[in-house]
């Protein structure tokens, strides 16, 4: 196949490159509206109980917001009673009131529920709910909002919760994709010059990244309009369009010069590169595609989606890598040299450097094994104590609004206010509903029960009228005419469904609440509603949270066993070999690993937290991370691992001895996986600064696992591990090496 690829786009090059030409300036309008199929909500676990209640909720219950924000109003000059701040802010409540989107406003001056102002009176907190259908509408009431609140400079605002943040979130996700751009690509070139020693050999890589990503977004914007992508998929993608199209190409413009070097006929060399090279950027592309693949095992959106988009740009970069690439090269020929920067010739200067390395390995490999295992062990032993957990907003900078509200919250003790446990009392068929006496009672008795627990900080239910007194609440409660009619309609329109069926408890936890005490905490809930011996379900945002992270962890498993089964059957076959895929799988698994431990030990706990902008950390890692960097981590390990054994295997086919292959491929390779690390580093580097903790801990993440896995695993301990090994490295029971021979999926 790869035969007639080679002579497809190295006898055709021009008929080739003017494809890709046309399909590029097709694909660049769509491009450029990729935002138009990224959203920021996250949709809920499969058959999820948090969903059902919240769908309950705003079935069944007349004041349940479509909707709810959060708006918090501060002045260091004034405060709440004084006419320099209530002034602006009533006039502020009263047209936001006015929108056609707003249901209701709540603060301090009607709802008792809450402590809604600071003791010092500077800052207040209010309620806003929305009545909208669909998120769109909600987007366009919170522009509104937005619009009047920058109009009244006099006080400090901050618009926070649903549409509000998810707004927020997915600018900031433009943005950190305009900066990788903006800073990668200048980057990237200056290693790749550094590399090379050669203009137009450096920057041929970065072309095929920049055509990558656009074909990428075009694919993603059709694909968008049968299914919504996450917003970070925009982030994620150009991260690994950049990496993985500039990683591709620099192994094949490399092989290119080292085959032109030894024959001058352009259109052969560029034959020669296809077959050679684009065979190991396929096979390599194939199997980070399998990595990647255990992104479409977990039953949420929210990743399959980021899965899908990974894969198309993979996908994408590969193909451009074998076929536009070589099509360049073939008319390019010694030009590919043109414009150097040295005076040595491009692409020998570090070999000797390389050579001397691999012998220092050679000489000690037992020392290179087992120290660099240790050393990866070592770092991966924070991981032990991982947390996982939605960082809600502590997982945006300071300098946004979700944040400044969340401390505003915190300053008056309401953090838990955006995270409750709703615990929806189901009363069935019997009379009355909820105002039947002893259904009053048992209500009563729960919230009671509820305001007892350490970890909870309120409790809003139909019995919790502040100033009204007990007996004359349950003399209020004898029928729905007589509650409606007193001055409890309020609380009994927001926690009594409209048939009087269902009550809703609303339980809020501390603010600083950990996964752990999360669980434990609801754990005692759930005995406190089974004591009781009502019938309810609980919802809430905990929950949600708790059910996202049951069905991606507990898919988890088998997703990181398919694609262990998946690389072992694909690298055996490929290098007939019994030894490497398991070598591979093990030493892949230290790397992810360490980038593990690494993220616990700053993430959370906070150990050097206040160089990426998180004092003390969080207390957790954010719970979709481990996930992503175990597929994206061992699938471009697996870049590397096919680049370095792919020529191992050459040399030892040539009839080279085991330790002299390794020390030939490991010269040739050293230069060409350290630039391409270094280019992946770079890129991933650059996520660092993003003002989205999710996509700041990927950078982070992936740029340590790479960094890993390109110096001390491929560059120390494969050769080491190979060396030992020795014959055993090619041994592959008979039946299995005859197969692969006929499959013709082996590297000859």
């Amino acid at each position: 196949m790869f035969e007639k690829l080679a002579r497809l786009v190295s006898d055709y090059p021009r008929w080739v490159l003017a494809a890709w030409f046309l399909l590029l300036l097709l694909a660049l309008p769509y491009a450029t509206r990729i935002n138009e199929v990224l959203t920021a909500q996250t949709s809920g676990a499969p058959g999820s109980i948090a969903d059902k209640v919240s769908s309950t909720l705003s079935r069944e219950f007349i004041n349940q917001d479509s909707y709810s924000l959060v708006l918090a109003s501060r002045s260091e000059q004034a405060r709440a009673g004084e006419a320099a701040f209530d002034g602006p802010y009533r006039q502020v409540s009263e047209q936001i009131a006015g929108l056609p989107g707003v249901q209701s406003i709540q603060d301090y001056r009607n709802s008792n529920a809450f402590p809604l102002i600071a003791e010092d009176g500077r800052l207040l907190i209010s309620l806003v709910g929305l009545k909208a259908n669909g998120l769109g509408e909600a987007k366009e009431a919170v522009n509104q909002i937005q619009d009047i609140l920058r109009q009244t400079p006099t006080l400090d605002f901050n618009l926070s919760g649903g549409p509000a943040t998810i707004l927020e979130i997915e600018k900031l996700s433009e943005r950190d994709a305009r900066r990788a751009e903006l800073f990668g690509l200048p980057l990237s070139l200056i290693v790749l010059l550094i590399a090379f020693g050669a203009l137009i050999a450096s920057g041929l890589p970065l072309l095929v990244a920049v055509t990558s990503i656009i074909l990428s977004f075009a694919a993603l914007f059709f694909l968008g309009q049968i299914m919504e992508f996450a917003v970070f998929t925009q982030s994620i993608v150009t991260m690994l369009g950049l990496a993985t199209g500039i990683d591709y190409a620099l192994l094949m413009v490399n092989r290119f010069r080292e085959e032109i070097r030894q024959n001058p006929d352009a259109r052969a060399a560029a034959a020669t590169t296809a077959i050679t090279a684009g065979r190991a950027v396929a096979f390599s592309g194939f199997t980070v595609m399998i990595a990647l693949g255990a992104l479409l095992v977990p039953p949420l959106s929210l990743i399959r989606s980021i899965g899908i988009g990974t894969m198309v740009v993979l996908l994408i970069s590969v193909l451009v890598s074998i076929t536009a690439l070589p099509a360049s090269l073939a008319l390019l020929g010694k030009h590919i040299n043109s414009i150097k920067l040295t005076r040595r010739e491009p692409g020998q200067r570090s070999r000797p450097f390389w050579k001397r390395r691999a012998e220092i390995v050679m000489r000690r490999p037992w020392l290179y094994a087992i120290g660099g295992t240790l050393f990866l062990l070592i770092l991966s032993l924070p991981a032990l104590d991982m947390q996982v957990a939605d960082p809600g907003a502590k997982g945006l900078s300071q300098s946004t609004d979700a944040y400044q509200v969340e401390l505003a919250l915190e300053e008056l003790g309401l953090t838990g206010i955006l995270r409750s446990f709703d615990i929806l009392i189901d009363f069935g068929e019997r009379p009355g509903g909820f105002f039947y006496p002893s259904s009053v009672r048992e209500v009563s008795k729960l919230t009671s029960a509820l305001t007892e627990f350490d970890q909870i900080e309120g409790v809003y239910s139909p019995t919790t009228a502040n100033g009204v007194p007990r007996l004359l609440l349950f003399q209020y409660y004898a029928s729905r005419e007589t509650a409606t009619q007193s001055e409890l309609i309020e609380l009994v329109d927001a926690t009594v469904s409209q048939n009087d069926r269902y009550a809703l408890v609303r339980a809020f936890p501390f603010g600083d609440t950990s996964p752990r005490q999360a669980a434990r905490l609801e754990r005692q809930i759930r005995e406190a509603v089974s004591e009781l011996g009502l019938n309810a379900q609980i919802g809430g945002g905990y929950i949600g949270e708790s059910e996202w992270n049951r069905a991606l962890y507990r898919n988890l498993p088998l997703a990181v066993l398919l694609v262990y089964l998946a690389t072992f059957i694909l690298l055996g076959l490929a290098f007939r070999s019994f030894l490497i895929p398991i070598k591979s799988i093990i030493l892949n698994t230290l790397t992810v690993s360490a980038a593990f431990g690494i993220i616990t030990l700053i993430f959370q706990y906070g150990v050097g937290a206040s160089l990426f902008g998180l004092a003390g950390g969080l207390g957790f890692v954010d719970n979709s991370v481990p996930i992503f960097i175990f597929a994206i981590v061992f699938g471009l390990s697996m870049d590397y691992e096919v680049f370095l054994v792919a020529r191992i295997y050459e040399a030892h086919e040539r009839g080279l001895s085991d330790r002299d292959a390794v020390t030939e491929a490991l010269s040739v390779t050293g230069g060409v996986i350290s630039s391409a690390a270094t280019v992946m580093v770079v890129v991933f580097s650059l996520f660092i600064f993003s003002e989205v903790v999710l996509v700041k801990t990927l950078g982070l993440g992936l740029g340590i696992a790479i960094s890993l896995d390109a110096t001390l695993v491929r560059l120390a301990l494969v050769p080491a591990v190979m060396s030992l090994a020795g014959r055993w490295n090619w041994w592959l029971p008979k039946p299995v090496d005859r197969l692969a021979k006929r499959i013709g999926l082996s590297h000859d």
